[in-house]
Parts: structure tokens; sequence; C-alpha cells
């Protein structure tokens, strides 16, 4: 387990170890994972990075990695990357892999996942030096939609936790002034909270064509829904939508992992009972460029999702010229003053088939402004400061606390 990529009495920049429950070269994470992978990738002259993470994919793809070695250092991109079996994610190897690497600063990318709890448990119980400081991003975990999965058993956590203060003296990171407040509810009133929004490339298919989109014909239309199959992301819901839909020609790309199986199962049988004029191709996981490509070669993205702590498929969307369908439960609250997309409250479900069936009405000439909006929405956002400067005042303060 011992770091043996330099010399560890000779210290040039400050460490930051971050556990995390995915890494590259996973394809199957999610967001989540993304959130480390730019953080890296932007700070990684500043400072030298070391992620702690397991050694599969996903929840529904737990076949180790071929291309990494597990239970030792790798050189991935800009950090050295530990990959974890599942018998090794234990409050010991968080300790040794601590003992290993002696971080300035240690990042836990979740409030819930195995990694980082068990570094949470380990520094309780005094095996981890609770001088060393601690940001935890909280990643929309502590959202109600979040909870509204397995809820028994998160807020059985959360309860625990609360009652060993396994929180205490870390510093949160929220992506934005909402998620402050969940995590006052959920952590507690006195926890020190700081706001920094999720870091995203700095940029996105930077060889973009809008020529080359594809011809938005009067009377047809592709959506993609590009995501996790699980509930939250709420594929039934659209499923259920779309049977009502009898206007033109609909292709509905459903690209992602299975995450749910069981939820899956539900999905397709919605599926087989769609109307003749609306196809599902059924896609499933693919890499980050190929998911991109997916996205290009679509007409609009469409995701009713219960909860988005962020939620970077979109940004990478609109960076494809491919403009969101969403629900109300998104950060993105200018979509439709910047004629990029549409916000439509679950609870309207006669709204969303409105707007699909505007969406099949719609011809070349008009899907092409709103295509390059969506885009210049999503190179605005890339090219906007603040997410990094909070994130780097998120790290000044805390290894100031050191």
């Amino acid at each position: 387990m011992n770091y043996d990529g330099g010399n560890l009495s000779q210290r040039g920049k400050k460490r930051i170890l971050v556990f995390c429950d995915s890494y590259l070269p996973s394809m199957q994470s999610g967001g989540g994972m993304w959130t480390v992978v730019n953080i890296v990738e932007r700070f990684c002259e500043r400072y030298d990075f070391f992620v702690v993470t397991r050694n599969y994919d996903s929840k529904g793809d737990r076949r180790p990695f071929t291309t990494v070695e597990t239970g030792e250092w790798n050189r991935v991109g800009n950090a050295r990357t530990y990959y974890l079996a599942a018998p090794d994610v234990t409050q010991q190897s968080c300790k040794q892999l601590v003992d290993d690497v002696r971080p300035d600063l240690v990042f836990l990318n979740s409030s819930m996942s195995g990694p980082c709890t068990k570094f949470l448990l380990a520094r309780r119980r005094g095996l981890i030096d609770q001088r060393i400081p601690v940001v935890l991003a909280a990643t929309g975990e502590l959202s109600d939609g979040c909870l509204s999965e397995k809820p028994v058993k998160k807020r059985l956590y959360l309860a625990a936790a609360n009652a060993i203060d396994l929180f205490n003296g870390i510093i949160w990171k929220a992506s934005t002034e909402l998620e402050v407040e969940e995590i006052r509810h959920r952590a507690g009133a006195k926890s020190e909270i700081l706001v920094a929004a999720d870091l995203t490339p700095t940029t996105i298919l930077p060889d973009y064509d809008a020529a080359a989109k594809p011809i938005k014909a009067k009377g047809e239309v592709t959506f993609i829904l590009y995501s996790r199959i699980v509930p939250k992301k709420n594929l039934r819901y659209l499923l259920e939508i779309l049977q009502a839909v009898r206007k033109g020609s609909v292709t509905l790309e459903i690209v992602g992992p299975f995450e749910n199986l069981a939820y899956w199962r539900e999905c397709e049988k919605l599926i087989d009972k769609l109307p003749p004029n609306v196809t599902a191709n059924v896609v499933g996981p693919v890499p980050y460029d190929t998911g991109l490509e997916h996205l290009f070669a679509s007409h609009f993205f469409i995701l009713p999702t219960l909860n988005e702590n962020f939620g970077y498929v979109f940004i990478e969307s609109m960076a494809a010229g491919t403009p969101v369908l969403t629900s109300e439960n998104v950060v993105w609250e200018d979509l439709e003053q910047k004629n990029a997309g549409m916000r439509i409250p679950l609870a309207d479900t006669d709204g969303w088939r409105r707007q699909i069936e505007k969406c099949v009405d719609m011809d070349e000439l008009e899907f092409r402004k709103t295509s390059a909006a969506a885009r210049k929405y999503a190179l605005d956002w890339l090219a906007r400061p603040e997410a990094e400067e909070a994130n780097a005042r998120v790290f000044e303060r805390a290894l100031g606390a050191g």
C-alpha cells in the first residue's frame, strides 16, 4: 500500500487526499466522479492529488478494472490513484493510506459512500489525526429528492452520524445556497459550510460545428435521455407522458447505465406500450466521448428529474447545441430566458405533453435558433471564473485551518 511515486521526505506542493466512490476509468458513475476529475485538472498545478476509490465502475458493474492495478498507486491523468477492492474498503485501509500520503487536506466527495464513511469512522475513532482538515462535498445527497431513494437506510445513517458527531470539525462544501440549508437541516445548524459550484471542464466539444447538427424537420423529433437509470432521473414518468403523445414521429434515445435493474424492468414494460409514432432506442452505457456524440446527434435532451444538485449533463448537452427539457428541480433557472430550454413542473403532466408536441412541430429555422442559444449558454458558463475562484477559497480556508 505504501506510496512509492516519489520521495515522501521532500514535500513541494501541498497534498490533497481524495476519497470517492468512483474515478477514471469509470464511465457509468455519473456527475459525482466528474466533480473530482475537474477539481484535479483545474488545481493540479497548485496541489498534488491522491485519489482513493473503488476498483470497479458502478453499482451495476462490479467487475474490477483491467487497465489499472488494484491495491497499488497508479498515475491516472494528473492524480495518483489507489483502487480498493470491495473487501479492502475498511477503516484500517483508510488509516494506512492517510499515514502513507500524509496529506495536508482530505477531500470527501460524498457523505454516504463507502470509502468516505469508512474514513469518517476511522477519524471519529481516533485512528486518523483529527487535526488534518477535511472538506466534505455534499453532492446533493442531503436533498429531499436524494433521500427519497432508500429513505429508511439513509435517514438512519444520518441520525447515527449526528448522534456520534461523525461530521464534527469538518468543512462542508455546498454547490448552491439551497444546499446550504439542506446541510444545516441534516447535519446541524452549527456546521461550517462554504459555497462553491461544481467545476466543469474548461472546454466541451471545442471543434463544435453547428452545420453538422441533424436537420430538424417539422413533424419529427429525436430526444435523448442520457443518465443513470435510477428512480431519481424519472425515466418512468417520461415514458408515461409519451403514452399520450400521438402527434408526429418521436424518437427517444435512452443512454446510460442500468443502475437499478428493478426500476429498469418497470420502464421496459412501458416501452412495450408506447404508441406506434413513438420509438425508444435503448443504447445503454457509453464512454464519455460517445455520450457527447449521442447528445450532438439529438435535437433535445430530456430529463424530468426529481432532483439535481448540479447536473453535468445539462452543460454537456447545451455545449452540443442540444436544448434541454427538464423539471423544476434543477439549478438552471434561466433556461427559458436564454432560449436554451424549458423547465416544466412535474405536477403539470399535460404541460409536458404539450411541450413535447411543440418540439415535434418545431421547424428547422426555430430549432437552429434555440440550438445556437443552448451552445452560447454553455460557452458563457464554461468561461465564468466564479466557480473556480470559489473552490479555490474552500481549499485555502481548509488548509488555513490545518
